[in-house]
């Protein structure tokens, strides 16, 4: 199937730009990869930033990432004394305390005095800042296990630990109104570690802003200016954002789709010695996140020398863009050649990607391609080291 390529800055106005106000200064990054940083004029109903060349204005819907520049300016993250932490279907994980009861049901204090409705079919995960480490043990052991079809709650009393698996019938300010082996127990919050509920519901949001110390907010960005963004979601109708806590702002659209999330067609490996690396999605091969010169990326791949990790794209998309580097957990170790292959033809390669070195950006065209393979080689040091990352490894129709 032919796909047409799209245009990735959506106007460009030939107007000379008068200087910039006092604001704040974004790099916005398209589908493709490529980035173009600015002073922001306008944030709805597309994000227009000022250039020395003009002002470029990208629909939402064609931005991968918009990241605050603020060299010089503090970063700073909020700080919570909430002693609950969220996470939820849409990516949304933050802080924040079950507070009273309504007619639509229980609200949430979050950040900075600001409330919100839950909605418990939107939660993936509650865990209790009170959590000790063998409950906390318990929780990951959990969220790493099979798909579950009940929800568990995690129960500690002193130093024991009860697992629970049931269903959640009711949030109260108080306790969780919890099912179990036929009799509905009353889970009170100072006792209760954390739930994690069986498929929760919830659609994609169109943006998610990551915040400095970890809090996250899914939703659609309604508003903003030099100050912040407004974000409107089933969570809430107005969440107000500063832009000195924003990290990121990372957008979904339909037309891209990261390798992470989609099901593998075939793996391979071959050991140097006897050891064997499993591919890791969104993490690095020792489970950490993704870092790439000094930056971080949620989403992604890692593979180890030797491998070959393979996709069946059926020619639904146009191209496969990427950031491909050693991770820098490897401290400026390894050294390995790579590939990117489509139904057996180099689309792409680099006979040394080492340690230490920036990420090299991939772009390549896929219209057509069955079966996209990602490969990764030995290099002049053999296979020590050889943490390979495919940082926001992405198909785009």
């Amino acid at each position: 199937m032919k796909h047409t390529p799209r245009i990735l800055v959506a106007l460009t106005l030939a107007a000379a730009v008068s200087p910039p106000a006092p604001g704040i200064d974004l790099e916005i990054t398209g589908l493709d990869g490529r980035a173009v940083c600015g002073h922001l004029v306008q944030v709805v109903p597309e994000i227009v930033i000022a250039t020395g060349d003009g002002q470029v204005a990208f629909a939402w819907s064609e931005v991968l990432a918009a990241r605050p520049q603020k060299p010089g300016l503090p970063q700073t993250a909020a700080v919570s004394d909430y002693p609950l932490r969220f996470e939820l279907a849409d990516g949304s994980v933050f802080n924040g305390r079950i507070g009273r009861e309504t007619d639509a049901g229980v609200l949430l204090e979050i950040g900075a005095g600001q409330s919100c409705r839950l909605d418990p079919a939107s939660v993936c995960a509650i865990t209790a800042r009170v959590a000790r480490p063998a409950a906390l043990r318990e929780l990951d052991a959990i969220a790493a296990g099979p798909e579950r079809g009940e929800d568990v709650a995690v129960v500690q009393r002193g130093e024991n630990v009860a697992v629970l698996h049931g269903a959640v019938r009711r949030i109260t300010p108080q306790a969780v109104m919890f099912a179990w082996k036929e009799r509905e127990l009353p889970l009170p919050w100072e006792r209760l570690a954390g739930l994690r509920l069986a498929r929760p519901r919830g659609q994609t949001a169109p943006c998610l802003v990551r915040l400095y110390g970890g809090e996250a907010f899914g939703g659609r960005v309604i508003a903003g200016d030099a100050t912040g963004v407004a974000l409107q979601s089933p969570l809430c109708e107005r969440l107000e954002l500063p832009w000195s806590q924003i990290e990121v702002v990372e957008c979904r659209s339909e037309r891209v789709a990261f390798l992470s999330d989609l099901a593998v067609q075939r793996y391979e490996f071959e050991p140097f010695f006897e050891k064997r690396w499993d591919a890791a999605r969104d993490r690095t091969l020792t489970g950490r996140s993704i870092r790439l010169a000094g930056r971080e990326y949620k989403k992604g791949l890692t593979l180890h020398s030797r491998s070959v990790l393979s996709y069946a794209l059926d020619g639904q998309y146009h191209q496969f863009a990427a950031l491909v580097g050693v991770a820098d957990e490897m401290d400026g170790r390894g050294d390995a050649a790579v590939a990117v292959m489509g139904d057996g033809r180099v689309l792409w390669q680099a006979d040394s990607i080492r340690g230490g070195q920036a990420p090299r950006a991939v772009l390549v065209d896929v219209t057509g391609v069955r079966e996209l393979s990602l490969h990764v080689d030995f290099g002049d040091e053999l296979d020590l080291s050889d943490h390979v990352c495919w940082a926001l490894a992405r198909v785009i129709r």
